[in-house]
């Protein structure tokens, strides 16, 4: 079973999201991406926010678990605050940057900052992620890790 890391980063009434454009269908995800073998996940976790965004990762305290079956990656999720920062982008050689450079699919990756008071309302690939972002943003973020099986 594979891992990922994602990350909820909130800055400036804003939080961070990936916009995503997929045989044509558009929905929105949290930063962050697969484990490689030879990581642990709060060294995928860095790598795949610098990836996605450039930003480099300064604290950060897992706040939710959420398993899936394969081919799906079990989620380990991520309260995070970062390094002070201009702009986001997505790195030039990273996995997003060449899907969206492929001419043969529309594939699009776009990180993006979005009002935390617009998030409730957006198109989210995981529901009960989306949940129970929505309720951490109303009535703060878990202590202690919630698994969401």
């Amino acid at each position: 079973m594979a891992d990922a890391a994602r990350a909820i980063i909130i800055e400036n009434g804003k939080i961070l999201v990936m916009e995503r454009q997929k045989n044509n269908q558009r929905y929105f995800t949290l930063v962050g991406g697969r484990k490689n073998p030879d990581e642990i996940i709060e060294q995928c976790l860095k790598r795949e926010i610098n990836e996605e965004t450039g930003l480099v990762i300064s604290t950060f305290s897992q706040v939710f678990y959420e398993p899936h079956p394969e081919p799906y990656n079990n989620q380990y999720i991520f309260l995070c605050t970062v390094e002070p920062h201009t702009e986001i982008q997505l790195g030039e050689y990273s996995e997003e940057a060449l899907l969206n450079r492929n001419p043969y699919e529309q594939n699009v990756h776009k990180p993006m900052w979005v009002p935390v008071s617009s998030f409730k309302s957006l198109p989210f690939r995981t529901p009960q992620i989306h949940e129970q972002i929505v309720k951490a943003l109303k009535k703060g973020f878990p202590k202690k890790v919630i698994d969401l099986r």
